[in-house]
């Protein structure tokens, strides 16, 4: 790695590492000098689907974000964890801890977005979407935080979204049937949660 190395010594947790955001801001915390571990759903091939087409994957592993720091210079830790699943939520922390230490930097970004209107959205698909976006980061800030008064501080990065933003007038047109109604007031919550 080159360049100054302000996160050297620091560990950091970074959910949804596979690709995308998660994938770039675990790079870039490598990039600062920080042990970053790298989450998921799987290590080795992608279990996420397109929305528009649910038979492909799409792309991105743990596994590929781990080499990509690596050939950097960084150094990551890959930990395969469904973030739905209570038992393999909670365990992640303490998992993460025992692999690099306790957790100086949490970033909260797993998610995939499930739209539906209102009338049809069954209350499975409601509660997911609550569990992802608002309890998932809950429990993972929970439990690193004994780690972080540990050292003396830390940071917990929650990734919002702009649909969590109070419309302005006039309102905006969008499409029939975008269903992101529970995605906004979720992602609202976390925004209420983090500041």
């Amino acid at each position: 790695m080159t360049g100054v190395q302000l996160l050297a010594g620091k560990t950091a947790l970074v959910t949804g590492a596979s690709r995308g955001i998660g994938r770039a801001i675990a790079q870039r915390l490598a990039s600062a000098g920080a042990t970053v571990i790298v989450t998921a759903r799987s290590l080795e091939q992608s279990v996420a689907r397109a929305r528009s087409n649910p038979t492909k994957p799409l792309p991105g592993t743990l596994q590929e974000t781990v080499a990509l720091i690596a050939d950097a210079g960084g150094r990551a830790v890959p930990i395969a964890a469904d973030l739905l699943d209570a038992q393999q939520r909670d365990t992640l922390i303490p998992r993460a801890t025992a692999r690099a230490g306790d957790i100086d930097i949490l970033i909260n970004n797993a998610g995939f977005c499930r739209f539906a209107i209102i009338a049809d959205m069954s209350l499975e698909m409601f509660d997911i979407t609550f569990d992802q976006y608002l309890r998932v980061p809950f429990a993972l800030s929970k439990a690193a935080i004994p780690g972080m008064r540990r050292r003396g501080g830390g940071w917990i990065v929650n990734i919002g979204s702009a649909g969590a933003m109070v419309p302005r007038r006039p309102f905006p047109r969008t499409p029939t049937g975008r269903g992101n109604v529970a995605y906004a007031a979720v992602k609202a919550g976390l925004n209420r949660f983090t500041q």
